[in-house]
């Protein structure tokens, strides 16, 4: 089977379009879904019943149902409520509802992962819970989490396509388009799936790096309070 370079160059451009699109409603997911994981994690973590409740009854839900039956859910079940909206917008409230579920957990375990002695310690200080998890706990769960909400932006990347579904412009139906004019599939998909993985591997090594950025402070706020111990023995 030989390769038909031209589409390479005469539907370069169309894919390209399609690839901007991906990384917009991936960007719109991300800000919709980590501020929302960080509140149904701490909702998981309430004192009050009810929003424990509430929260792990969204993430279970999220969690445990195919994202595609959640997005012909949005799509097709809203209008019916007279909720109408570009394909676009619900396809990114969609993914950063979906995303936010798994954040929600990532975010949970990197809590749990800090000793419970520090929250202790700082509600004998004074400090509310709010305080304490806002300035204590949050700032040690960050480096924990790091390299798990890498892999679930990653997937979000990867999710994205299922969007094509509904008609959303992202980089997939842009294939879609281009094998359907050309009925060449070959040179469309291997084209995006080039492009899926020059974003996820670019996202890789920024997370990368901002992971080795922590993992070196962490190291040096841990050499210097062992130093500061040793001088406070050699006072004694």
């Amino acid at each position: 089977m030989s390769i038909d370079l031209s589409i390479f160059t005469n539907y370069g451009p169309q894919l390209l379009l399609g690839f901007w699109m991906t990384i917009k409603i991936v960007i719109g997911a991300i800000i919709i879904g980590m501020p929302l994981g960080l509140f149904l994690a701490l909702g998981r973590r309430s004192r009050w019943k009810l929003m424990r409740i509430l929260a792990t009854s969204f993430i279970e839900i999220f969690r445990n149902t195919p994202f595609i039956i959640q997005v012909f859910m949005f799509f097709y079940v809203l209008p019916f409520y007279g909720l109408y909206l570009p394909a676009t917008y619900v396809g990114m409230v969609a993914l950063g509802l979906f995303g936010s579920a798994y954040f929600a957990e990532v975010i949970r375990g990197g809590i749990n992962a800090v000793p419970n002695g520090q929250l202790e310690s700082a509600r004998a200080t004074g400090m509310s819970d709010w305080k304490a998890m806002r300035y204590i706990i949050l700032p040690q769960t960050l480096p924990i989490i790091l390299p798990t909400m890498t892999n679930q932006t990653l997937s979000l990347v990867k999710e994205s396509a299922v969007l094509s579904t509904i008609t959303v412009g992202e980089l997939t139906m842009a294939a879609i388009k281009v094998q359907g004019e050309t009925f060449r599939p070959f040179e469309a998909f291997i084209m995006i799936a080039l492009m899926y993985w020059a974003l996820n591997e670019t996202i890789a090594i920024i997370m990368r790096r901002v992971e080795r950025k922590f993992s070196k402070r962490s190291n040096s706020g841990r050499a210097t309070e062992i130093a500061c111990e040793d001088l406070a023995l050699n006072d004694e």
